[in-house]
């Protein structure tokens, strides 16, 4: 949430009745100390409230991760706590506590004013403790959950209308991508294909064009070819199920588009398929995908080094278009990690939305704002402080330490 102190770029903040939050933010810090695990907390919760519900009743909780750099701590329970708005206006507050084996606590709480109200309580031992909103169909819910099932994950096949607006913010509006590496952009390229055929995803074809217009990278836009069986090379030895599977997933396929010229006329257009661009463009597209959903469904997006494989140019402008309230009108937010120091400036970011990470001696992960760093003036230069280490509480990095003695005597 915005610090009240902090009065610069006022339009970086989105506003609600009786809510104020920051569009985006930005968290920095050494490498090892914590950032991407900040991410990676968002993705379990939303792991465990979407796929919990179809546990095992003998299934560990593949999300249990406690923290094993401490011999008190590496067999005690994980505790998440988040605080939201869901897109019914609604502030929430959702805990849960849990092992490997169980869900030892778990509660959520609603603000119909200043005050927050139980809409239920959940103890390891003890019968769920209901609001006043909540039906007695809840039972139901209660005697069919297992010990490693969330009470919030069964909402997804239970209806409970009390329940539904926080259970779809958890489960859908949070969108991480914390996956570096070719194959997982593609499999976002392909979904985005498969998205983009349908008529009512119109608008994503036609915002990625816009991306692409933007990021000027010598491609005019994008086509989404139809694949036939003959497109592939099937072995004959292939089960039939199998190729099925495969061809539904790889019905459809995007294509750049790009200009020819002769003699330095152009002369027409030319298409490629996306394993013959770029990292850089491919990268492009993956999360282009996920910022114009996030930007259309007010969604929360949530990506580990934002500027990986992209000019800093396009990575600042892919910010912009989130503190921008014409291209983001529904109150989209993006959290990103970064290492980029050329987007640490107060032209991008307001102080409280920059967020330090850094580990204590013991390993333990501290998170810090910009805005509580006292003496820290809008006008001085974020990035010339950032890399003399003004904003680290830890020592600076010694660069004439690394001496490898790599010079063979002679």
């Amino acid at each position: 949430m915005p610090v009240a102190k902090v009065k610069e770029r006022a339009e970086n903040i989105c506003t609600g009745n009786d809510f104020k939050l920051l569009k985006s933010m930005v968290i920095y810090g050494r490498n090892g100390s914590g950032k991407s695990n900040l991410l990676l907390a968002f993705k379990a919760l939303q792991y465990l409230v979407n796929e919990s519900s179809e546990f095992k009743v003998d299934n560990v909780i593949r999300a249990y991760e406690p923290f094993r750099l401490d011999a008190d701590y590496k067999d005690k329970p994980v505790t998440f706590e988040i605080n939201f708005y869901a897109q019914n206006g609604m502030r929430y507050s959702y805990s849960i506590v849990y092992d490997r084996k169980k869900i030892l606590n778990e509660s959520l709480y609603y603000y119909p004013g200043r005050k927050k109200a139980k809409l239920f309580i959940r103890e390891e031992g003890k019968q769920i403790e209901i609001g006043d909103t909540l039906p007695l169909s809840y039972k139901k819910i209660e005697d069919g959950l297992y010990p490693n099932q969330l009470f919030l994950s069964k909402i997804g096949t239970e209806k409970v209308e009390a329940l539904i607006a926080p259970y779809t913010f958890l489960a859908n509006q949070l969108t991480t991508h914390i996956v570096h590496d070719t194959g997982y952009d593609n499999m976002l390229i392909q979904v985005i294909s498969n998205l983009m055929t349908e008529s009512e995803n119109a608008y994503i074809k036609e915002g990625i064009n816009k991306l692409l217009h933007v990021a000027d990278i010598g491609i005019n836009g994008i086509s989404v070819k139809e694949n036939k069986e003959e497109d592939f090379k099937f072995p004959d030895s292939i089960d039939a199920e199998i190729k099925r599977k495969f061809l539904e997933q790889w019905k459809y396929q995007v294509r750049a588009k790009h200009n020819v010229y002769k003699n330095g006329v152009l002369t027409g257009e030319i298409e490629f398929d996306m394993e013959e661009e770029s990292t850089g463009t491919k990268k492009l597209l993956a999360i282009g995908g996920m910022i114009i959903e996030a930007l259309r469904d007010g969604d929360i997006l949530i990506i580990d080094e934002l500027d990986k494989s992209l000019h800093p140019l396009l990575t600042k402008a892919l910010i912009n278009v989130f503190n921008n309230s014409k291209t983001n009108p529904n109150n989209a937010q993006l959290i990103f990690a970064s290492h980029d120091v050329s987007l640490l400036t107060n032209e991008i970011f307001r102080r409280d939305q920059i967020t330090f990470c850094e580990k204590n001696k013991e390993g333990a992960s501290n998170y810090y704002s910009l805005a509580n760093i006292k003496g820290v003036r809008k006008e001085v230069s974020y990035e010339k402080y950032y890399l003399k280490g003004a904003f680290d509480r830890m020592s600076a990095i010694n660069e004439y330490k690394l001496d490898f003695n790599v010079v063979a005597d002679e």
